[in-house]
């Protein structure tokens, strides 16, 4: 009796399988197969053209009139997000789902939707926000969130930096909009503060003079506020002295890496010494 049954089920599977079977489920299935490749090409398709339209309208913006490259890269994402959206609709459609009964379904999660998505939202919300008060610009070195570096874009969801030693940093605009910003080239100008120590038997007036005198010759500090050295404090084994310069916000480091460099040549010059702590053992025997 089992070996009938095990017989029965390979007829009905060779059955099933008959080449006869297999055409007429393929042709069942070939106008579903075609829809769905259609709607991976429209897919494919249409993401390419919504980041050239992207693209497009960011180069188109920011050729307008006081309109400048961080709006121009914003409106630009913007743009393209826009078109894919509808190319995602499009494809929808193509495989037979209706559009209409599509948004109403997505009109009627759209409350679970925000409240899973709350995160993603929130960072759209902030990049309206960072577009309307505008604590940074493309281009401009800022400190925010624990990271620094030069802005390269601001799109919907992030802020992108760069890192003095090159590295991409990307943060969610929801994070950015929420911490401190620190704008270190929004005025302009910096000042750079520059400590020095002095042995207790150097001439402090003497190395004071030393110091403004190095840093006034410097070609990128300027001489309004003039160069400024004082001393800050009595340390263990050296007497502290600290410059302030004033340069532009983009010679910043340049200024702080040769003022400490030509501050100990003019020191080593002028007889004037740079103490180092000394330890003393003691035996005690």
């Amino acid at each position: 009796m089992e070996n009938e049954t095990i017989t029965a089920d390979v007829a009905e599977a060779v059955a099933f399988f008959s080449p006869e079977n297999l055409m007429h489920y393929g042709q069942m299935a070939m106008p579903y197969v075609i829809k769905a490749i259609f709607a991976l090409l429209i897919l494919w398709i249409g993401f390419k053209i919504a980041r050239w339209l992207g693209n497009v309208a960011q180069r188109n913006i920011i050729k307008a009139p006081n309109v400048d490259e961080t709006l121009g890269k914003f409106l630009g994402s913007l743009v393209r997000y826009a078109v894919m959206a509808m190319v995602v609709i499009a494809a929808v459609s193509q495989v037979g789902v209706q559009v209409a009964g599509l948004v109403a379904i997505l009109g009627a999660a759209g409350l679970a939707i925000g409240l899973a998505l709350q995160g993603t939202l929130s960072n759209i919300a902030a990049g309206a926000m960072l577009m309307l008060f505008r604590p940074f610009n493309v281009g401009d070195f800022v400190r925010v969130a624990g990271e620094e570096g030069v802005v390269s874009e601001i799109s919907i969801f992030t802020t992108e930096m760069t890192t003095v030693d090159n590295i991409q940093v990307i943060i969610g605009n929801g994070e950015v909009w929420g911490s401190t910003i620190q704008n270190l080239t929004s005025k302009g100008t910096r000042r750079v503060d520059n400590d020095f120590g002095i042995d207790y038997e150097d001439d402090i007036n003497k190395a004071m003079k030393i110091i403004t005198k190095t840093a006034a010759a410097h070609p990128k500090v300027h001489s309004e506020p003039a160069p400024w050295a004082k001393v800050v404090g009595l340390g263990d084994s050296s007497v502290n002295i600290q410059s302030r310069v004033w340069t532009d916000s983009a010679d910043y480091w340049d200024v702080m890496f040769d003022l400490n460099k030509s501050v100990k040549e003019a020191f080593d010059k002028g007889g004037i010494t740079i103490p180092y702590p000394i330890s003393v053992e003691l035996d005690s025997k």
